[in-house]
């Protein structure tokens, strides 16, 4: 990873991961201030103006944002809930938490949870109050109760998206149907940094888990569509022994108008990092799978590289990314199975990364970055990139037998 001095526009918000500061605009809706954040998917109507076109050679300089944030939509049954105060989640997370058992873990959290979120840029803070948070990763909570009606054009949370057999398959059957009848949700979300493996990530996921058992909630995860029971949740958190990024990230099959498959990450937000993308794939549902695996050890990779730095530099994404089998076991860890031996595969592929142009299925006002072969081949007039695709996926899981007839 390279570090670029960015001055004052590091104490700017980065509250699209990777966005490019001279594009970023503050456009929060949410009570409370904070960084823009759209509960909603899919993005805008492509028909309206959209974002400008991706500067052809900045395309190619990704940085990790220094300061992301994560939401989740707690579904809750009955009448419309009192908002719940700090001083109130502070006693839940003493209650459900004991001290002799949580020491360490449950004063991180008290102060999380006890922290306003900065405005945007710092904007009206002391030098040395900015000086302050430049170090800090955990940067406050945002708290709201929000209406859904999920059967309405503007809901938070469609109806089909919470009863989608996918995307709600954490759900028993009982669960997704109760699901769209949940009229309130209270939204929790964080702002922090990406440091000390992720902590402010991890510590929202606790105090979520505390709160949906308290009273019952369905989980959804705005920024991948998924809306999971209280035992998915617990299971999928992330956890700093042992990496789990396959928990945390998805990875979604998009057709394009050629024929071809595009395979693209959701949740990467949440670690200050851009969404990658895999194109010009075939549709055959085993070389989607390889694809899932490559983008997932990638995405392992970025999380790893994109630690904030507390000294002032912007963390950009290295010009040419090694990647290898040990990093897409690792981002499967704590999942059963593993990788097959493969006597044939290389120790690592070498891959760079381009932002491209926003598209209408992508996460609202997130960056997005193809994965492509190194400039000294993808610039080349001659390059094929499906072939190249292929074979970086064949050195990292071996070699692919396309299925014969007959």
């Amino acid at each position: 990873m390279r570090r670029v001095l960015l001055g004052l526009l590091v104490l700017g918000l980065a509250a699209c991961p990777a966005k490019r500061e001279e594009q970023a605009r503050s456009t929060s809706t949410n009570p409370g201030g904070g960084p823009s954040y759209d509960t909603r998917q899919p993005s805008p109507d492509p028909t309206l103006d959209g974002p400008a076109p991706v500067d052809p050679e900045a395309a190619h300089h990704v940085v990790f944002a220094d300061r992301t944030s994560q939401a989740y939509l707690l579904l809750l049954d009955g009448p419309k809930p009192a908002m719940p105060t700090r001083d109130e989640l502070i006693a839940l997370v003493k209650k459900r938490m004991p001290a002799a058992k949580y020491e360490a873990e449950l004063g991180l959290l008290e102060r999380f949870i006890a922290a306003v979120p900065p405005p945007p840029g710092f904007e009206g803070l002391s030098e040395v109050e900015r000086a302050r948070l430049m170090r800090e990763d955990l940067l406050g909570l945002h708290i709201d109760v929000l209406a859904n009606d999920s059967l309405t054009d503007d809901a938070l949370i469609s109806s089909a998206v919470l009863t989608d057999r996918v995307l709600a398959r954490d759900l028993t059957v009982p669960q997704r149907v109760a699901a769209s009848r949940r009229r309130w949700t209270v939204l929790l979300r964080a702002d922090y940094r990406n440091q000390f493996a992720v902590r402010g990530l991890r510590l929202l996921q606790t105090l979520v888990r505390v709160y949906a058992t308290e009273h019952n909630a369905l989980i959804h995860d705005p920024d991948t569509s998924e809306t999971m029971n209280i035992a998915a949740f617990s299971r999928r958190r992330l956890q700093a022994s042992i990496g789990n990024i396959a928990d945390q990230v998805a990875v979604v099959p998009f057709p394009d108008d050629n024929g071809t498959v595009r395979m693209t990450t959701r949740g990467m937000r949440r670690f200050g990092s851009v969404d990658l993308e895999l194109d010009g794939l075939s549709r055959d549902p085993k070389i989607l799978d390889r694809a899932t695996h490559l983008l997932l050890g990638l995405a392992f990779k970025m999380v790893q590289d994109g630690e904030y730095d507390p000294l002032g530099y912007a963390v950009e994404v290295d010009d040419i990314i090694s990647l290898s089998r040990g990093d897409i076991t690792r981002a499967f860890a704590g999942r059963p199975g593993k990788l097959a031996p493969c006597d044939s595969c290389g120790k690592a592929v070498r891959v760079h990364l381009v932002e491209r142009d926003a598209k209408p299925t992508d996460p609202h006002e997130h960056v997005v970055a193809r994965v492509v072969a190194p400039r000294s081949a993808s610039d080349a007039p001659e390059y094929n990139h499906a072939e190249w695709s292929e074979s970086a996926m064949s050195q990292l899981l071996g070699s692919f037998v396309a299925p014969t007839d007959g």
